[in-house]
């Protein structure tokens, strides 16, 4: 496999595993946002979803509806696609720089050196 499908390779992976971070995440930060609107008139964590499933629809309508628990969605996976992209294979192209290939063609194993070199980088870049 040449280096630059390597990287694209990389990239996607990145972008696809934050795209599913966002997905899973998204209904407990719409709730924490709630609580931090709503504060003092909150009950529980599944109280709060309730509310937010049986919240009235532009359209009058009170069926429970879970996609309601994904608002916000859109905006989160435009920013985390990029950002997850950039952090992941910034995290890889440096560890294959900073490790090299032993003389069998194999990479190295990390120090603790290597590893914090690596994550400073990611940091910064990401």
């Amino acid at each position: 496999m040449s280096s630059s499908a390597s990287h694209i390779i990389l990239a996607c992976a990145g972008g696809i595993a934050g795209a599913i971070e966002a997905v899973l995440v998204q209904p407990l930060e719409l709730i924490k946002v709630r609580f931090q609107l709503n504060h003092g008139h909150n009950g529980s964590i599944i109280s709060c979803a309730r509310e937010i499933l049986a919240e009235e629809s532009a359209g009058g309508g009170t069926t429970m509806k879970v996609s309601r628990l994904f608002r916000g969605l859109l905006p989160e996976l435009c920013g985390m696609f990029p950002t997850r992209s950039v952090m992941y294979s910034s995290n890889e192209m440096a560890k294959r720089l900073l490790l090299g290939n032993n003389r069998n063609g194999k990479q190295e194993k990390m120090n603790e050196e290597t590893t914090s070199i690596i994550a400073l980088l990611e940091h910064s870049l990401g």
